[in-house]
C-alpha cells in the first residue's frame, strides 16, 4: 500500500536520485553520494518553508515517487491561495503503476 508524507531528510538521495532518472534531470542533476551541498541546503530551505511541501510516496518503506506543492498568494479569484505542483517524479522500476496519478490526486 503507498502513503504519502513530508519528505525527511533521510529521504533526499532516493528523491534526487528520481530527479536525475529522465532525460532532463540525466544532464543537470548529480545523483552521486555524498550529495551535493546545494541539494542539503535547498531541502532545508523548502523544509522551513511553511508555504512548501515536499512529499514522497513509499512503498512497503521504498521510497517510489515524489513532488513538490509551492502554496502562492495571489490576487485573482479574490486573494485565494493555490498550490503549484512541480518535480513529479516516480522511480524509474515503478512507472505507469499510476503512482503520479495517485500523488496528484
Amino acid at each position: 500500500m503507498i502513503t504519502f508524507r513530508r519528505a525527511q531528510a533521510s529521504d533526499l538521495p532516493d528523491i534526487v536520485a528520481m530527479l536525475a532518472d529522465d532525460p532532463l534531470g540525466a544532464g543537470r542533476e548529480d545523483a552521486s553520494l555524498p550529495l551535493a551541498q546545494g541539494y542539503v541546503d535547498a531541502f532545508n530551505a523548502i523544509d522551513a518553508d511553511p508555504n512548501q511541501l515536499l512529499a514522497v510516496a513509499v512503498d512497503g518503506g521504498e521510497v517510489v515517487g515524489t513532488l513538490q506543492i509551492s502554496f502562492l498568494a495571489g490576487l485573482s479569484r479574490k486573494g485565494a491561495w493555490r498550490g503549484q505542483i512541480e518535480a513529479v517524479r516516480v522511480a524509474g522500476h515503478r512507472r505507469s503503476d499510476g503512482i503520479g496519478r495517485q500523488m496528484s490526486e
